[in-house]
C-alpha cells in the first residue's frame, strides 16, 4: 500500500541526513574524503550542501554513492523522493485531501 505522505507529522529525513548521521561516523570519512571516494575530486563543496540538506540526490550522486557505499543507486533515489513527496504533501496537504479519485467509466 502506498504511503499517505499527507498523514507524516513531518517530511522524511532529507538524504543527507542518512549520510551525515550514519555514513559519514561508521565510515569514519568527512565531506572531502567521500568526495575524493566517489570520485569527484576536490568537490567537497557538493557533499556538503548535500549533508546539510541543501542539495538533492541526483541520479549521477545516486550512482555514486551506490558505488561506494555498496548500496543501490534506487536505495538514494527513493530517499530523496521520498522526502521531496512528504514536503510537497505537507505544503499542500488540505488541497491535496479535497482532490477526490477518479473512477474508471
Amino acid at each position: 500500500m502506498p504511503h499517505d505522505y499527507t498523514r507524516f507529522a513531518t517530511p522524511a529525513p532529507h538524504p543527507g541526513e542518512h549520510i551525515r548521521e550514519d555514513y559519514l561516523p561508521a565510515y569514519n570519512l568527512t565531506p572531502g574524503r567521500l568526495a575524493r571516494a566517489m570520485g569527484l575530486g576536490n568537490a567537497r563543496q557538493r557533499i556538503e550542501r548535500l549533508v546539510r540538506g541543501q542539495q538533492d540526490i541526483t541520479a549521477d550522486t545516486a550512482l555514486r554513492l551506490g558505488r561506494v557505499f555498496g548500496t543501490t543507486p534506487d536505495f538514494w533515489l527513493n530517499l530523496q523522493a521520498t522526502h521531496d513527496l512528504s514536503v510537497a504533501a505537507l505544503a499542500n496537504r488540505d488541497a491535496i485531501e479535497a482532490i477526490q479519485t477518479l473512477e474508471v467509466a
